[in-house]
């Protein structure tokens, strides 16, 4: 499964920026925009399981090294559950991301280009837009301060909205549910489902799919949000 195969009108080549690197707040001085662009995100092909160990420093080296050893299989057995009930985390980001924008006002109208990476695009194509809103999502998962939990859903997504002319209006990093300073911006994520340690590998397919899609759900009102 490649969630990168979809039809494109444009080959787009990245800008080297997957992270939110320069932060450029809401220029609230831009032409009023309604209709928005929603450019064909990138979202990383397999979720993630971390821990914010590494920010805990009581655990010490050992700690940060035993879990650093147990993360990727983490990794594996929430995607191989993910996997198994056909969630498409590309898919269901786009659906979000629309219906939010919608659900704020706005006329949201895809915008198909070809994505190679996990960063913002260089350039976008043409199109009869207000404003263009580029979104990549390097991070979704479950999340927790040690590796016996408790594990929340979580997500991590940079914004750039730019205007047809290419001048950035936003630029900015979110997190939910996890600890990254001076990286991304922390926002509320779901509370629920709260996964111990060997829960997130059950075969309860169906707390864990919510939970991811739950954070990625959030992660989209809120960029909807900062629109405004």
């Amino acid at each position: 499964m490649r969630p990168w195969s979809r039809r494109s009108v444009m080959l787009a080549l990245g800008a080297g920026v997957g992270a939110c690197d320069a932060r450029v707040p809401l220029d609230r001085t831009a032409a009023p925009f309604r209709t928005i662009g929603v450019v064909s995100p990138a979202v990383a092909v397999t979720p993630a399981a971390p821990t914010n160990l590494p920010l805990l420093s009581a655990f010490g080296s050992m700690g940060r090294f035993v879990d650093a050893a147990l993360e990727g299989e983490r990794d594996r057995r929430l995607a191989e559950v993910l996997r198994s009930a056909e969630y498409r985390a590309l898919d269901r980001w786009t659906t979000h991301l629309t219906l939010a924008l919608a659900a704020a006002g706005y006329r949201p109208v895809a915008v198909p280009v070809a994505r190679f990476d996990l960063a913002f695009l260089a350039r976008y194509p043409p199109a009869e837009v207000d404003a263009y809103l580029d979104t990549v999502v390097p991070e979704y998962g479950f999340v927790a301060d040690t590796p016996d939990g408790q594990f929340l859903p979580f997500a991590t997504v940079s914004v750039r909205l730019a205007d047809p002319g290419g001048r950035v209006l936003l630029q900015e990093r979110f997190v939910s549910n996890a600890v990254r300073p001076f990286e991304a911006m922390p926002v509320a994520g779901p509370a629920e489902p709260r996964l111990a340690g060997e829960g997130l590998f059950t075969h309860d397919t169906d707390r864990v799919v919510e939970g991811v899609d739950a954070a990625l759900g959030m992660m989209a009102s809120h960029v909807a949000a900062q629109l405004r």
